[in-house]
């Protein structure tokens, strides 16, 4: 039976596949600030990853995973994604909780597990978050964009909330109240340079947000 990575390992496999996937170069530095760690801790434990295999760094100090690093980070974001809809859908955790209770049920989860409980959950295509608990499609990104970049007079349809953010529990609950979840929809009523911040209305109530929180939030456009 092949041994599982360390659960510090884990936790870099999938902050580094995050950023894969949203297209972001990766560096020692942001792994360090999604960690809140000290930079010569993730250059160890880069290092180690490096010599099993599961990450390549290029000559601008980019990191990559490798197809094994990928395979195993893929594992890991799907148990934790299961994780979340079963305390958000069958527990009744609100969605803006589940984060941290997942973070610790997704070292624990055996492959049976993983199988039974997809199984048991009818196979559900995303995460309270909007994060595609099966893998990402190719439309995914390609039709959809970050909600600092939306114009004035758009209509948005929220996809998901960037992982980074679901540490933030207190942001969650007011994004919760003010409607900004996965499936909502909102007219961008007000977009401002000087301030960068985004005005969203959604029946008649009014949330405003700074860039460099609605660039962690995906959307789509949409009809109004």
């Amino acid at each position: 039976m092949e041994e599982r990575p360390s659960i510090v390992v884990e936790e870099y496999l999938q902050e580094i596949y995050l950023l894969e996937t949203a297209n972001d170069s990766v560096k020692a530095v942001q792994i360090a600030s999604r960690l809140n760690t000290t930079p010569s801790t993730v250059h160890a434990t880069l290092s180690r990853m490096k010599r099993d295999g599961l990450i390549k760094i290029d000559k601008k100090k980019n990191i990559h995973l490798t197809q094994q690093g990928k395979e195993q980070a893929q594992d890991l974001v799907k148990r934790h994604n299961l994780a979340e809809y079963f305390l958000c859908n069958i527990l009744q955790i609100p969605w803006y909780e589940v984060h941290k209770h997942a973070h610790r049920l997704e070292h624990a989860m055996t492959p049976l597990v993983v199988e039974k409980l997809d199984h048991f959950l009818g196979y559900p295509e995303y995460c309270p978050h909007g994060v595609p608990i099966q893998g990402y499609n190719e439309s995914f990104f390609k039709d959809s964009f970050e909600l600092d970049q939306a114009q004035e007079g758009m209509n948005v349809k929220i996809l998901m909330i960037d992982e980074v953010l679901e540490n933030a529990e207190d942001l969650l609950k007011h994004l919760h109240q003010k409607s900004i979840v996965p499936g909502s929809e909102h007219l961008i009523r007000e977009r401002l340079e000087p301030t960068r911040s985004l005005t969203l209305e959604k029946e008649d109530s009014l949330i405003t947000l700074p860039f460099d929180i609605a660039q962690k939030i995906r959307v789509i456009q949409v009809d109004s």
